[in-house]
């Protein structure tokens, strides 16, 4: 075989090569990692799922169930309390004195028995209006904790739904950069085994492939450990033979801050228990003011007793008492409780300007959040389509001897790394949006109101 046609041969191998690799590439672009389907679950199933069986929420509840005791506790202070009471006695005596001629016994039995009724009734505790106030604030402090707790859990599960979505389309775009390293690797081995190419161009796409198929193992392990969160989240029981649907993209209506913060502090639960939280602790104030106030009870009783042996008999008793209690002196208590009630209270005056600061910087960083994001998706497009046209340019050059393998690779590279952060951006970039109602309150708003508790 002469030298013309060893390059013709050539020449047609690396032509073969370079238009099955673009149908290759093209064809890979739409490919889709189907996992076992035992069931479809959308963003909205996801929700409603959560909240019929997440176990935060279910706390939350019981929280407030616990907290709309506490102004029936307040009021028992001044029910009536009835109490009964009952003794048994019984003694025994024996006594023997020997008197020359003789001995004495004498013997005593003696049984008494007592049964009886106490009826307390409180008049006046002055405790009873701030312990009461106290109970109320409390319960609707539990409401809106329990609000809150609903719309961050509801954004854990939107959190975790896009993030397994996010790496299934990082697997599929890995996958992809394998496929095409491994393209690479096959022209690189049929030039060098043609002569065209040094061993070198076959080592560095050898070490391009396993460096790729590296980076696809990570995300894939990646996958299954979000999948198992969301399996969690969901009370599947670790099942994550599941296939999601991608969501409705949400709308960027593209607000000014101001308008937005304004609505965080009209709207945020946590910001709300936070100015509840000062009342809680005037009304704790009170309470101990008042629990050394005169308090005024009305007390009766009534008791049976009888005995038997040597003093047999019994009796019937009965009184009724009316008492007042006024503390005068505490050798300092009172003094000391109501300095440590007034530094609460200036405590929770302090928690809620922190909370203030925290709704304002939450908003903020939301905010900021969608801004860079909405830019970020518009930079990183026109980087993916410059990144693919550039690979395949360099591609066919290389195949054709007009770049080297290191160009080749260099671009598969940029086209692996710009596909990866747009992805990253794509499903950040929804969550953003969707963090960015969470932080106003607005966040599932219409389940939040399905889910109050009375």
């Amino acid at each position: 075989m002469n030298k013309k046609t060893i390059l013709f041969s050539s020449a047609l191998l690396l032509w073969a090569a370079a238009t099955a690799s673009a149908v290759k590439f093209t064809e890979i672009k739409n490919t889709e990692i189907q996992a076992p389907i035992e069931h479809t679950i959308t963003l909205e199933a996801a929700y409603d799922m959560t909240l019929a069986s997440d176990q935060t929420i279910r706390y939350a509840y019981f929280e407030i169930r616990k907290a709309n005791l506490l102004p029936w506790g307040a009021l028992a202070r001044l029910g009536p309390q009835v109490s009964a009471g009952s003794t048994y006695t019984n003694s025994q005596t024996r006594a023997s004195n020997d008197l020359a001629a003789g001995s004495t016994t004498v013997q005593t039995n003696f049984d008494s028995r007592f049964a009886g009724f106490t009826y307390t009734q409180p008049i006046f505790d002055p405790s009873v209006f701030p312990a009461y106030r106290y109970g109320k604030l409390t319960a609707k402090a539990s409401r809106l904790q329990y609000q809150f707790t609903v719309r961050q859990t509801l954004y854990g599960v939107a959190q975790a739904y896009y993030n397994v979505l996010k790496l299934q389309k990082l697997v599929v775009v890995n996958q992809q950069t394998v496929d095409l390293a491994n393209q690479q690797l096959t022209t690189a081995q049929a030039r060098f085994d043609a002569g065209a190419v040094a061993r070198i161009d076959v080592l560095r796409a050898q070490s391009t492939l396993e460096g790729s198929r590296n980076t696809l193992i990570q995300f894939q392990g990646s996958l299954d450990i979000a999948c198992d969160t969301l399996s969690n989240i969901l009370n599947l029981g670790g099942k994550t033979n599941f296939t999601l649907v991608e969501p409705t993209d949400e709308a960027d209506l593209g607000e000014p801050f101001n308008d937005i913060l304004k609505r965080a502090y009209e709207n945020r639960e946590d910001y709300k228990v936070s100015a509840i939280g000062i009342d809680q602790q005037i009304a704790l104030k009170g309470e101990v003011a008042a629990e050394y106030g005169p308090k005024v009870s009305a007390q009766a009783n009534t008791g049976w007793t009888s005995a038997s042996g040597d003093n047999a008999g019994s009796n019937h008793a009965s009184q009724a008492v009316i008492s007042v209690s006024v503390p005068f002196f505490t050798g300092g208590q009172r003094e000391l409780d109501m300095k440590s009630a007034g530094y609460k209270v200036s405590q929770s005056q302090l928690s809620f300007e922190t909370a203030t600061k925290t709704v304002e910087s939450d908003v903020k960083t939301a905010w900021v959040n969608v801004r860079t994001g909405r830019e970020g998706l518009v930079a990183l497009t026109a980087e993916v389509k410059a990144s693919e046209q550039n690979y395949t340019d360099l591609e066919a050059q290389y195949q054709a001897g007009a770049a080297t393998s290191l160009d080749a690779q260099t671009a598969l590279r940029d086209l692996n790394n710009s596909r990866t952060q747009l992805t990253n951006q794509t499903y950040d970039y929804q969550i953003s949006l969707r963090n960015l109602k969470r932080a106003q309150a607005v966040f599932q708003q219409e389940r939040v109101e399905k889910s109050k508790v009375k």
